[in-house]
């Protein structure tokens, strides 16, 4: 009886080290004659009419348990419901040759109704339909690779940080507890700019894998800090120039699911933080989001 249950002991801890480091490829799978859309949220937080525990948001999202990372997708769900209009659709299609083409583009809004008499409201109405017509169109267009690596090099690097944070996936097979870096550089500053200090935190950790409706789904947990401290040097066609003490801070985190069976996110929530003192100052939160419509 002893040696049946230390054989069965011993089976059930082989079966649990197995499913442990099971290992795993997040592809992006996208047929030929598809099209996967996203309703793309970056949007600033008002956090004086947003109630929301921000704490409690980032102090779970420091902890890599699956307890803590449930509750932080709760809460990121519970600020969901505050964003209602959402200004921005993303566009994923295959390119072929194991690319899929990004384009992000604003969504049309409601059209303004023809106007018949030629009254003060009606060029008031006029102009509105010129400002919004100036504001819809393409706002990026990249690609990355079927295996997650970026593709599009060449574009602006705001915009790649763009498709880095929200569509570059891990280029080999991962296992739960593995970590990877993204192709991001969110500061960037000129030779007017002299550094003290800094530091960077680059990573997102495959945190679970989990079945949901026969998917394997993966969990994944994105940190990602980068800081800088020093003095800016106006120069004099600036205004009065001369040094100025400077700080910058962004910071991103987000918890995301991807269906290794359908190659694609299930769901994608994100807050990014701007802080800045000195030449620039800013204390900022945004929100980020995938919504697959």
């Amino acid at each position: 009886m002893r040696k049946l249950l230390t054989l069965t002991l011993g089976l059930l801890a082989i079966t649990a080290f197995g499913q442990k480091s099971e290992k795993v490829d997040l592809k992006w799978k996208i047929n030929p004659d598809e099209t996967l859309s996203y309703q793309t949220v970056m949007t600033e937080i008002d956090t004086s009419t947003v109630e929301f525990n921000f704490g409690g948001l980032f102090d779970a999202l420091s902890d890599s348990t699956n307890e803590n990372t449930d509750e932080a997708k709760k809460l990121f769900e519970e600020l969901n419901k505050s964003f209602k209009n959402i200004d921005f659709v993303t566009n994923l299609t295959n390119k072929g040759n194991g690319i899929i083409d990004i384009v992000l583009q604003t969504r049309p809004k409601e059209k303004i109704e023809e106007v018949k008499t030629d009254t003060l409201d009606d060029k008031m109405a006029e102009m509105m339909k010129m400002m919004q017509s100036m504001n819809q169109g393409v706002m990026l267009r990249g690609s990355v690779y079927e295996t997650g690596g970026i593709h599009s090099f060449w574009v602006k690097i705001n915009q790649k940080n763009l498709i880095s944070l929200f569509f570059e996936l891990p280029q080999k097979p991962v296992e739960i507890g593995d970590t990877w870096e993204l192709e991001i550089n969110l500061i960037a500053n000129d030779q007017n700019f002299e550094c003290d200090s800094a530091y960077k935190v680059n990573k997102v950790t495959l945190t679970d894998l989990k079945t949901k409706n026969n998917e394997t789904i993966a969990v994944l947990k994105y940190e990602i800090v980068e800081f800088v401290d020093g003095t800016f040097n106006s120069p004099s066609f600036m205004g009065k120039g001369g040094p100025t003490k400077t700080m910058m801070k962004f910071t991103h985190q987000a918890i995301a699911e991807f269906s290794i069976e359908k190659g694609r996110w299930i769901s994608y929530d994100g807050i990014m933080g701007i802080e800045a003192t000195g030449f620039m100052t800013s204390n900022v939160k945004k929100k980020f989001a995938l919504i697959e419509e």
